[in-house]
């Protein structure tokens, strides 16, 4: 009898503890304050960049790059909208002109078009499971979410182009991004 009371004591703390808000995953949306960066992935101890083309409909593709070379070419410059749907626009540092911004598409395609003021189909919405203004690693474990399709950026080896796919939290739709 003094187990079975001990024991249910024991559960009783436990289930508190295990749904306490304490121990719930946190998130945060990263502020990259205007800076150009690189948004990568480490897969088994490689660096693997997102590499741009620069060109109306111009995908993007995940390239490995040496230790030696990685993040010395930030590609993107990724911009907070400043809108209720707390949505951010990705642009090529190489578009001087700032006339591109990544679109995704019903399809799951995902290219670089003119930039549009109307619809959402240039709007991405961005969680990480940890951002820093101090550190070179502004977002770690960032998932990017298509917010006109909710889908979510896809993409988990060397030479694949990016895509959009069915949100499922797994490490091909982590990325983080180094200022």
């Amino acid at each position: 009898m003094l187990f079975a009371s001990k024991l249910a004591a024991v559960l009783a703390i436990l289930t508190v503890a295990l749904a306490s808000p304490i121990l719930e995953a946190r998130s945060c949306t990263p502020n990259f304050q205007g800076n150009p960066l690189t948004v990568y992935k480490t897969i088994l101890g490689d660096i693997f960049e997102w590499t741009p083309v620069n060109a109306v409909g111009g995908q993007i593709t995940l390239l490995q790059t040496p230790a030696s070379q990685a993040f010395t070419n930030p590609a993107f410059l990724v911009e907070f909208t400043g809108q209720p749907d707390n949505a951010y626009h990705f642009k090529m540092t190489a578009d001087t002109a700032h006339e591109l911004q990544l679109a995704g598409a019903a399809s799951g395609e995902l290219s670089f078009a003119p930039i549009t003021f109307s619809g959402t189909s240039q709007n991405f919405g961005i969680e990480c499971s940890s951002c820093s203004l101090s550190s070179p690693d502004a977002g770690v474990g960032c998932v990017i979410t298509h917010t006109e399709t909710g889908t979510c950026v896809t993409g988990n080896s060397g030479g694949a182009t990016l895509a959009l796919a069915t949100c499922d939290g797994t490490f091909a739709q982590q990325f983080n991004f180094h200022v």
